[in-house]
């Protein structure tokens, strides 16, 4: 079996699992790549375990002895589950063997994750501080293990700085990123991280003087209306947008809306929010679909509005669909205040239940008006 036809046969099994779907489908790709498994491939034996977990956990002699082979080799994934089965799941076991069992796995994991952090793979020195954090082994405090993950914070701060030494625009990127946020550290060690944004700062002022390109620009922007000036900032989002990068339209559009880092400009606004959202940005669309709702740099259109509304509403892709509700409770409120529209009350609940399905706090409070005490019955 080539690589290939092995990661569609994983790829169908993985589908399975996550979707607890397809068992039948799932089986003839379990059986096509048990031989590969048998010969050792840790992937292959890692799946063959998720399978057999999935489809028959209550016989652990069908997916623990893969689980194992893999974990023992090497697989992050296997070594990851065995951890938190034993610590978590099992049921087959005393109190004192699930506990020694789940530690054994935990320990195995730092074994793993340090020799490839020493290596310089920075995902490993990730993974390092998290787990300390949050996994840290029961022989170790609390305050041990945040010791430890501040530990290999530094290192994972260490590696990042010798790639950016070494490497590529990419990588003096990733170190500044780093440098300002911590690596999304854990809130429970966030405090005690020092302030490197000034060197942040630095390394993001070199690298656009060396690039010169829209996203470089934006980054930096990004970067000066947090720690230098709004001005600085939206100097660098005109040079972004001017060498073409899109998501800099939308910046520029909030700060002439706000007045940060130059006049106050609804006009203005709005031209770059129309921009944005002909770029495809959702956020801009529905900025662009307020101006006209409420003439903010533009005569008053409700009809504009209610098309961009529906489209985000409508959206398929996920970036609209996480904003799908925005829409959807302004809808309601057009249908229910007869904004370029007739008063519509049933539109207006409809909507506004769609809405609150998604969550969303004003729509469950709108559904409260007691106009709509008759599609509640």
């Amino acid at each position: 079996m080539n690589s290939k036809e092995l990661s569609e046969y994983l790829k169908i099994i993985k589908q399975s699992v996550n979707d607890f779907d397809d068992p039948e489908q799932a089986l003839s790709a379990a059986e096509a790549i048990t031989p590969v498994a048998e010969q050792g491939n840790t992937r292959a034996q890692y799946m063959l375990g998720m399978y057999n977990y999935t489809f028959y956990s209550e016989d652990s002699s069908r997916f623990l002895p893969w689980m194992e082979k893999a974990a023992e080799a090497g697989n992050e994934k296997a070594i990851k589950f065995l951890a938190d089965y034993y610590r978590f799941i099992c049921e087959d076991l005393d109190l004192e063997q699930r506990k020694r069992l789940g530690q054994k796995w935990v320990h195995r994991m730092i074994e793993v994750l340090t020799k490839k952090a020493d290596k310089g793979v920075v995902s490993a020195a990730k993974s390092l501080v998290n787990l300390y954090v949050h996994d840290r082994p029961c022989d170790m405090t609390e305050k041990e293990g945040r010791e430890a993950a501040l530990m290999w914070h530094e290192r994972l701060i260490e590696i990042l700085r010798e790639k950016a030494e070494q490497g590529t625009a990419k990588d003096k990127k990733n170190l500044a990123d780093a440098l300002y946020n911590g690596c999304d550290a854990p809130e429970e060690i966030d405090g005690s991280l020092p302030d490197r944004a000034d060197e942040a700062v630095r390394i993001y002022e070199e690298i656009s003087g060396e690039k010169k390109d829209g996203a470089s620009f934006y980054d930096l922007g990004r970067m000066y209306s947090r720690e230098v000036s709004e001005e600085k900032a939206f100097e660098c989002y005109m040079k972004a947008a001017e060498l073409g990068y899109t998501s800099a339209y939308y910046a520029i559009a909030t700060a002439y809306l706000n007045g940060e880092g130059t006049e106050r400009d609804f006009y203005k606004a709005f031209e770059w929010f129309r921009k944005a959202a002909d770029s495809g940005d959702t956020s801009a669309k529905l900025k662009l679909a307020e101006c006209y709702k409420c003439g903010a740099g533009c005569e008053k259109d409700y009809a504009a509005a209610m098309a961009l509304y529906q489209q985000v509403a409508g959206g398929k892709n996920m970036k609209m669909y996480s904003f799908a509700d925005v829409a959807e409770y302004e809808i309601g409120n057009m249908y229910l205040k007869g904004l370029g529209v007739e008063v519509d009350l049933r539109k207006a609940y409809d909507y506004f239940k769609r809405a609150a399905s998604h969550d969303n706090r004003a729509a469950e409070n709108a559904l409260n008006n007691k106009k709509f005490r008759d599609f509640q019955r």
